[in-house]
């Protein structure tokens, strides 16, 4: 409900909306065992980082390198033992290194069969079907409600309070009666006039729809007394 309280004039619709709908409830899902189970070889990675460790030693080296100084022998051969001789030697061992690292990356398997890592959990598949089916209706009552509520409002002139009529009027206590070619249900009166005139239209108005039961009978919606009386 947070982030339903910050929508500024849509604050009470969305209110409404939650109370009268569970918008926040989660349905179960039915977890099954993934077809494919590889992932991205974790070694590839870990080889990745050390070739990036290595570039980065060998990129620091070749700056040292290029600013050191060249010290010669008398012959004018370069010192064996000079700073840019050891600079140079450590290139070559990172050279090597980067090789190496690079043809063992080389050969590693993109991806690998989860199943064979330590402390492996399976890749579950979630089937939606039941959540599909819960949004399914969810949409399919709130789509109901607003054409309810449309065929009310004719009947009805507060605008604010339509909506809470049009539960009420749902809610009423009620009886059912069946004969052999209708389904009569008969809801108790309301209290005030103007709603219980709306009430009465509203069912009226149901009733010329001309709804069906599956097995043929017809709806009939009316206002009256209890027939128990």
């Amino acid at each position: 409900m947070a982030i339903l309280q910050r929508w500024g004039a849509s604050e009470n619709a969305f209110k409404h909306i939650n109370n009268r709908h569970p918008l926040h409830y989660h349905p179960g899902f039915t977890l099954e065992e993934s077809e494919n189970q590889e992932l991205a070889n974790p070694e590839v990675k870990e080889k990745q980082n050390l070739i990036n460790q290595i570039k980065k030693r060998l990129n620091k080296l070749y700056k040292e390198v290029a600013k050191a100084r060249e010290n010669l022998n008398k012959d004018g051969k370069p010192r064996k033992n000079s700073k840019k001789e050891e600079l140079k030697t450590m290139i070559q061992e990172e050279e090597t290194k980067l090789n190496t690292a690079n043809e063992q990356k080389r050969r590693l398997p993109e991806k690998v069969d989860a199943s064979s890592l330590e402390n492996y959990k399976s890749f579950k598949k979630i089937d939606n079907e039941g959540k599909n089916l819960f949004d399914l209706v969810t949409s399919s009552v709130w789509n109901a409600r607003k054409q309810m509520v449309d065929l009310l409002r004719p009947f009805f002139n507060r605008q604010n309070e339509l909506v809470d009529l049009f539960y009420t009027i749902t809610e009423c206590r009620g009886w059912i009666k069946s004969t052999k070619t209708e389904v009569i249900v008969r809801l108790e009166p309301l209290q005030q006039p103007r709603r219980r005139s709306a009430q009465i239209q509203f069912c009226r108005k149901l009733t010329s729809l001309g709804a069906q039961t599956p097995t043929g009978k017809w709806l009939v919606i009316e206002v009256g007394d209890s027939p128990l009386d």
